[in-house]
Formats: C-alpha cells, sequence, structure tokens
C-alpha cells in the first residue's frame, strides 16, 4: 500500500507539473478548443490535458512496478495516441472505432486473458468479440461523457480506485493512474483550465475497461468477477444507452454518434455554471456504483444486493431530467 500511494504521488505532481506546461503551449499554437453551438463551454480552452494522464500514469507506475499489467497500460496508450491525432485531425468516428477494436484485438491476442485459456477453443471468437465490443463500447462511453467540466476525470479517478480494490494484478498500474487523473482534474474542475481531449478520454476508457475484463477477482477469472467489475461502469453505460436509445428513436437516417446535447448530464447542465453541480452528482453515482460492485462480487445475496443498488442508480439517473425540470419550474413559479 505504501508503494501504491508513493506512485500515486508522483503520478499526481507530475500530471499537475505538465498541465500548465501543456496549457502554455496549446495557447502559443492555437491548439484550442472553440466554442460552437454543441458545447458546454463559453471560451476556447486547451485540451491536451490527455498528454499529462497519459505520461504521468506511466511514470507513476513504472515505480510502483507494473506486473503483468503493462500491456492493458501500451494498448490504452495506443488508443490514447489514436486520440490525440483526432484532437488535432478529426478523425471520421469509423477509423477510430477501428483504432479501437485493432488495440483491443492485438491486446487479447498478444496477452490473453484466463478466459481464453479456460474456454473451449470454440469459444475463443466468441471472447475476442465480446472483449472487443466490451472494451471499444467504454472507450467511447468516456469520450461521448467527457462534455463539461470536471466531469470524465473525476468518475475515471472513483471507478479507478474501486477497480484496484477489485482487479488484483491487472489493475497494477491503477494507482498511478488515479494519481494522474487527480493531478490532471485540479487543472480541469469548472472553470476548466484545460480539457482531457480525446486522448484522455480514449486512454482512460480503454484502461479500466481493459483492467476490468482481466480483472481476476478472488484470485481467478470468473463471470461474477467480470460482471461485478462492469458494475463500477454502471452510470456512463446508462447514460450512454440511453442516449443512443432516445436519439434511434428520433427518426430513421440520424446520424446517432454525431455531436449534440441529449446526454443526461447535458439535459440536466443547461449553463456553463452548473458544471460543477452535475460534475458532483456523477462523482456520487460512481460512488454508489462502485459500491454496486464491492457487494456483488461476493456473490450469493450480496449478488442480488449490488444489482440492485445499481439499477436504483440507473432509474435516479432516468428521471434525473424530470427532477430538474421540475425544481426549475418551482424557482421560475
Amino acid at each position: 500500500m505504501t508503494g501504491a500511494v508513493i506512485s500515486g504521488g508522483i503520478a499526481f505532481l507530475v500530471a499537475g507539473s505538465l498541465v500548465p506546461l501543456l496549457v502554455r503551449f496549446a495557447v502559443g499554437r492555437n491548439l484550442l478548443d472553440v466554442p460552437n453551438t454543441r458545447s458546454s463551454h463559453d471560451v476556447p480552452t486547451p485540451r491536451l490535458g490527455g498528454v499529462a494522464v497519459i505520461s504521468a500514469t506511466w511514470l507513476g507506475a513504472i515505480f510502483f512496478g507494473l506486473e503483468g499489467a503493462w500491456p492493458l497500460l501500451l494498448a490504452a496508450t495506443a488508443v490514447g495516441i489514436v486520440g490525440l491525432a483526432d484532437d488535432f485531425l478529426d478523425l471520421h468516428f469509423g477509423v477510430k472505432a477501428a483504432a479501437q477494436m485493432a488495440s483491443a484485438a492485438a491486446l487479447l491476442f498478444l496477452y490473453p486473458p484466463e478466459l481464453l485459456s479456460e474456454a473451449p477453443i470454440l469459444l475463443a471468437p466468441f471472447v475476442f468479440l465480446v472483449g472487443g465490443l466490451w472494451v471499444s463500447a467504454v472507450c467511447n462511453a468516456y469520450n461521448f461523457m467527457d462534455g463539461i467540466d470536471g466531469i470524465t476525470g473525476g468518475v475515471a479517478l472513483v471507478g479507478g480506485l474501486f477497480l484496484f480494490a477489485l482487479a488484483g494484478d491487472s489493475g497494477a498500474f491503477l494507482p498511478a493512474f488515479v494519481g494522474a487523473v487527480a493531478g490532471f482534474l485540479v487543472w480541469n474542475v469548472n472553470p476548466a483550465s484545460i480539457f482531457m481531449g480525446d486522448a484522455g478520454s480514449y486512454f482512460v476508457g480503454f484502461a479500466l475497461a481493459a483492467v476490468a475484463f482481466y480483472a481476476p477477482v478472488g484470485g481467478a477469472w470468473s463471470p461474477l468477477a467480470f460482471f461485478a467489475c462492469v458494475l463500477v461502469f454502471a452510470p456512463y453505460l446508462f447514460d450512454t444507452a440511453f442516449t443512443i436509445f432516445r436519439r434511434l428513436r428520433g427518426g430513421v437516417g440520424r446520424n446517432i454518434f454525431s455531436a449534440h446535447r441529449e446526454h443526461i448530464y447535458q439535459r440536466i447542465t443547461p449553463e456553463t455554471s452548473m458544471h460543477r453541480r452535475t460534475s458532483n452528482l456523477y462523482y456520487g453515482l460512481a460512488v454508489v456504483s462502485g459500491f454496486a460492485a464491492m457487494l456483488a462480487s461476493r456473490g450469493g445475496v450480496f449478488l442480488v444486493y449490488g444489482v440492485s443498488l445499481a439499477v436504483v442508480c440507473c432509474v435516479f439517473m432516468f428521471v434525473l431530467p424530470r427532477i430538474v425540470r421540475t425544481g426549475k419550474a418551482d424557482e421560475t413559479g
């Protein structure tokens, strides 16, 4: 535990020190996220924060010892580099999705999880498909949800802490990861000096999803172990899935992946001044889903308790826009 704290502390200091340098670099070269009609921010802001998170995670993790987790971190970094290219070049969604799936497939092939070694050979293609889709889905969920100050950094920090408690050796880099995200978050809370960018959101999403898929909760891989880790992601997965469903209902031919402001967190955050309130709310939801995962990992009746807690969390999110609208109506009335 002492090594984990030191690793996280090193990553925190590195990330916190890099961000001002990245801000100066981005401003000097006009590498800014300029607000448009779909933006949630009001002023042009650098979006190179992911570089600080990735760099600091590696430095802190090397100090702590990566054990068998370095392939996961390497694959997440590769996807983060694709995100960095997107920050500069605005890549097509299909190119980014293909890169995510390719990175996931390479990770699963070159560093197979316990599930692959234990599963019948005929199930191997299915495991590859599920693993690739899972990692890609979480990666994009973190990217889609990274729309207001502080939200994804804080949720990733909470998720990293709970996965570290659940995941064993597959999460060996998570202390450094948490420290790096915390160091970035100092500069990203409202009003943000820098954004995570696609480099950061892809990196944190891929890293956490990979840890969950490889996690040997209780000493060995099991469907329960993976399912428990999935609950850690409940708020982001529910918001993303529910939003895609609503957009699919919106009409034939509608591009569900185009930029919009229809996520639950966006619908309850009509003004920049509300960023911190919404981010804090999602931090709380992440904590609740983390405890749900901890309960579910124990199996038996605790699995029921954990799933029930996660369902309550999602139901609350479902009614949240209506609660916010009602509250605003009462204030204006």
